[in-house]
């Protein structure tokens, strides 16, 4: 999609962080917006913000963990604002727990915001995006969803089943037919938006800054990329670090700081 003027982005998750940032980025390049969260104030600022560009701009406060509510949520949508080009399932937690102080609960809101959330949205909006034939949908996974990480594991299996849908969806549309349907799946390392506060940075590898995160994946978009890892060389050397016999790869991340990493961890509400 190299021109985004005039199209119609949904984004969840844009209260903050770098939802809040895409939203702003998007309107940018001329899109109107509909951002999704449960902070109804701060996601209020975004859309203030987002208008300031000259754009439209609806709000909607929605659990996307509950799939009426997201039904209802883009019914409102396409009604307002009319059928959406591009999806940023964006939205998402992190408890920071060991497995075994984790409870089933606990881990089950974990796979509802990061797994099914996106899911829904994606379910709701791929066939609008069938019927017109073109459309780009972005999942914001993670570098924990192509490694394994202590202290992470209901986080990193709702990521590692989101870069799973991300590449059986994106080649499944192409062997239908649909090649004017983009999937872009996003695998960033840890970015800076407090939402891993606490967190210790691997060795030589400092956070991803947020402004250059929420760019990289408007430009993706643009692009048509089906991939976006940051930083690109990090997270493919991770990928071949997995090639080699597990005892030797826990040894190199302990020794890059990968497994007390979250010892410090505090996150956000």
């Amino acid at each position: 999609m190299k021109k985004l003027n005039g199209k119609n982005v949904l984004v969840t998750g844009a209260a903050s962080g770098i939802g809040r940032l895409m939203s702003l980025y998007f309107a940018d390049e001329g899109a109107n917006l509909a951002i999704v969260d449960i902070n109804e104030t701060q996601l209020n600022d975004t859309c203030k913000e987002v208008e300031s560009r000259g754009v439209k701009c609806v709000t909607f406060v929605c659990d996307i963990s509950n799939l009426e509510k997201v039904k209802k949520t883009v019914q409102a949508v396409t009604k307002k604002l009319g059928s959406i080009d591009v999806l940023i399932n964006n939205a998402g937690i992190v408890r920071g727990k060991k497995f075994v102080d984790l409870s089933i609960d606990e881990m089950r809101k974990t796979m509802e915001v990061n797994y099914w959330g996106h899911i829904y949205f994606t379910k709701m909006v791929l066939p609008q995006m069938i019927e017109r034939g073109y459309g780009n949908i972005v999942n914001i996974a993670s570098s924990a969803g192509l490694l394994g990480m202590p202290v992470l594991s209901d986080y990193s299996a709702s990521k590692f089943a989101d870069v799973g849908t991300s590449e059986s969806l994106r080649r499944e549309l192409k062997n239908d037919g649909y090649k004017n349907i983009h999937i872009t799946c996003v695998c960033p390392y840890i970015i800076d938006t407090g939402m891993f506060e606490g967190f210790k940075p691997f060795l030589l590898n400092p956070f991803v800054k947020a402004d250059k995160a929420a760019r990289a994946i408007v430009k993706a978009v643009k692009r048509n990329k089906p991939y976006v890892y940051l930083p690109y060389g990090s997270i493919k050397m991770m990928t071949v670090l997995k090639l080699m016999p597990a005892r030797l790869f826990d040894s190199i991340l302990n020794v890059a700081g990968a497994g007390r990493a979250m010892d410090s961890f505090k996150g956000r509400d």
